[in-house]
């Protein structure tokens, strides 16, 4: 559910771009409505406000890394909106020690990688993250795992590989689960299908086996054997 902040009257900037001046952003909600402007006007982060709460920038154009200087000081910072723009580079491990950070939508971007550190002294009021079809490679972030009231993860449709840290399978707050569309092997912690209230979402589209066909979580079908080889032999060139 959506913090309550969320649906107070937003503050809608329409001169965030690299050709007008950086707007005064004083609110506790930023929202920028989806962009008009050619797909080749892009535009990076300011300096946000410290006392913001919620930053909404659905579908627009921003471009680069998502860099330190921008969130710094945003103590009270609980929802980040920024699915749908062209965000890349490596998505870096200050930014799910934000303090006081609930939600986050990065989906739809370009990142190719993630850093996960555990939360800070064990504290964190993180409950849903969706890092969805990006471009990020290496292996599932187990850290995620350490993150106590986390009930929703997406990093489904990018290219990571490697096992499902058994982590995930005995975390008990985690509800949703979406691992779908990446090159995972080995076989899912058993734990996933253990019990009637286990985890929704998917591990399908994946390199796995013996994920059981009788079980949802496993739609759709795993990645033809030739597929998972290319990329794999692809992964060891690379190495050498």
């Amino acid at each position: 559910m959506a913090p309550s902040h969320l649906h107070s009257p937003p503050l809608i900037c329409s001169n965030l771009s690299p050709f007008g001046p950086t707007p005064s952003l004083g609110p506790s909600l930023l929202q920028l409505g989806t962009s008009s402007r050619s797909k080749n006007l892009t535009f990076l982060l300011p300096k946000l406000p410290p006392n913001l709460q919620a930053l909404a920038i659905k579908a627009n154009s921003l471009s680069g890394p998502i860099s330190k200087s921008s969130f710094d000081g945003l103590t009270q910072l609980e929802t980040v909106e920024l699915s749908a723009n062209s965000l890349a580079g490596v998505l870096k491990g200050w930014f799910f020690q934000l303090p006081s950070l609930q939600q986050v939508n990065l989906a739809n971007n370009s990142l190719t990688g993630v850093e996960i550190w555990k939360p800070d002294k064990d504290y964190s009021e993180l409950v849903a993250v969706d890092l969805g079809f990006n471009k990020i490679e290496g292996y599932l972030p187990v850290n995620f795992s350490e993150y106590p009231v986390l009930a929703s993860l997406s990093l489904r449709y990018n290219r990571l590989r490697g096992p499902i840290p058994l982590e995930f399978s005995q975390k008990g707050t985690l509800k949703r689960l979406y691992l779908d569309g990446n090159y995972l092997t080995g076989t899912p912690p058993p734990g996933f299908f253990a019990g009637a209230g286990g985890v929704a979402g998917s591990i399908g589209d994946n390199c796995l086996r013996a994920c059981p066909a009788s079980s949802q979580l496993c739609l759709p079908s795993q990645k033809p054997g030739s597929v998972c080889k290319q990329m794999y032999d692809r992964k060891r060139g690379r190495s050498h």
